[in-house]
């Protein structure tokens, strides 16, 4: 591609640049790629450039940004510069990079620009290129004077923007989405993203769990018409959520039920000695199998059903039917009750249980995660299976020391409207 913009800017495009020259009062650039993209996109401006090259994935991370805000923010007070926080935004995609190629796949690209947009509040991504909102460019005091108690809430979003827009890298252009049924392959897996980043960057778990709580919570809140964005249908309508009665639905239940889908399959995935591996392994296949391809939810499904782990494998014919008809096919949110006791046996401690699932179909069948917490860090103890509105028997198991607390879906394992827990 050859862009011809006025001299005083610099264009930023996909792919990498070949050369560039002058033409009169114009900078021509020419931009090309030796690997196929889906789409093509650029950013121009007054853009500083800052670049540095990540040591352990060899990406290239460039910043772009401008030293002035856009005409409808001059006039605001205080030292509005918005290439001065150049810098954060690149740490933050060279996270997202490293953390993305370890859970999902090298990517192929090898550069990663990161640029300022004059719009206030969304984000976009490119191969190659990621449009990030000014806010972004903007600290937290400067964010307070231009938005007054509203900035408190939208730091949840500028902590989240970055890592979503540099997880479409994966999730929408190194694989793509076969229709408007399968968008949640896109939007949801890069939600589900942004969560495993805040997972892993920040020193505490509180802002991660706060992120699928909220996700929870735009899943299942109602709004003024007494409708939940779940009510509006199952995730796999897509765009088609959207109505009179349920404005929005699309991005209240695509982005995050998507990424919750995708969060409860890490959750059963997961193993105490070998952590994140059978999911890893998974996504990776899952990338690798699709690059350069447009895949539908059940391509996912049979991914899904070829790493399959054994207590996943519910109704033991190795498919995951069950799961996928009851969160991408389905509606349904269950609710539980966990009751525990813990009594001293000499140097041990007998742990006593029951879960009871309700709010669901007489076939509904979930894997509850069971968390024991020592030292303030829970850790997974097992799961219980459950089919239908059912109370489980009690389990008794005598541990090597007494826990601090019993816990179910510790870390939001499973989209629930309500879980109780009481214990002694």
């Amino acid at each position: 591609m050859t862009f011809k913009v006025p001299k005083q800017f610099t264009t930023v495009g996909v792919g990498r640049l070949l050369k560039e020259w002058k033409e009169e009062d114009f900078a021509a650039s020419l931009w090309t790629t030796e690997i196929p993209l889906a789409v093509a996109g650029f950013n121009y401006g007054r853009f500083k450039k800052k670049e540095v090259t990540d040591s352990e994935t060899k990406y290239a991370i460039e910043g772009y940004a401008t030293s002035e805000v856009p005409d409808y923010l001059r006039g605001f007070p205080g030292n509005l510069t918005p290439s001065r926080l150049t810098e954060n935004a690149m740490v933050e995609a060279q996270n997202s990079v490293r953390l993305f190629t370890q859970y999902f796949g090298e990517a192929p690209y090898g550069r990663l620009a990161i640029t300022q947009q004059p719009q206030f509040n969304f984000g976009q991504s490119w191969p190659t290129l990621v449009y990030l909102p000014l806010s972004a460019f903007l600290d937290s005091t400067q964010r307070w004077m231009l938005m007054g108690g509203d900035a408190f809430r939208f730091t949840e979003f500028i902590q989240e923007v970055t890592p979503h827009e540099v997880a479409h890298q994966w999730w929408g252009h190194m694989v793509g989405w076969a229709s408007y049924h399968d968008q949640w392959l896109s939007e949801g897996f890069a939600d589900f993203s942004a969560g495993l980043y805040l997972l892993w960057t920040e020193s505490k778990p509180d802002k991660y769990l706060k992120y699928w709580e909220r996700a929870r919570k735009a899943i299942l809140d109602k709004n003024e018409f007494g409708l939940a964005a779940n009510d509006a249908g199952p995730l796999w309508m897509g765009l088609r959520l959207n109505t009179r009665r349920t404005g929005g639905a699309y991005n209240r239940l695509v982005y995050p039920k998507g990424g919750y889908i995708l969060h409860m399959l890490r959750s059963m995935m997961y193993e105490a000695q070998t952590k994140d591996q059978n999911f890893v392994v998974m996504m990776h296949d899952f990338v690798k199998t699709y690059y350069n391809q447009s895949v539908s939810t059940e391509d996912f499904k049979r991914m899904v059903e070829k790493h399959i782990t054994p207590n996943m494998n519910v109704d033991g014919n190795g498919s995951m039917d069950w799961f996928f008809d009851e969160w991408v096919y389905g509606t349904e949110v269950p609710s539980y009750a966990f009751n525990y006791s813990l009594s001293d046996d000499g140097d041990k401690t007998v742990l006593k249980f029951t879960v009871e699932q309700s709010g669901v179909s007489p076939r509904f069948k979930m894997l509850i995660p069971i968390y024991l917490e020592f030292d303030g860090k829970p850790f997974q103890m097992g799961r219980v299976f459950l089919v239908g509105n059912l109370k489980s028997k009690e389990f008794q198991t005598r541990l090597p020391k007494r826990p601090k607390r019993v816990l179910i879906n510790a870390e939001h394992d499973i989209l629930a409207s309500q879980v109780s827990v009481n214990g002694k």
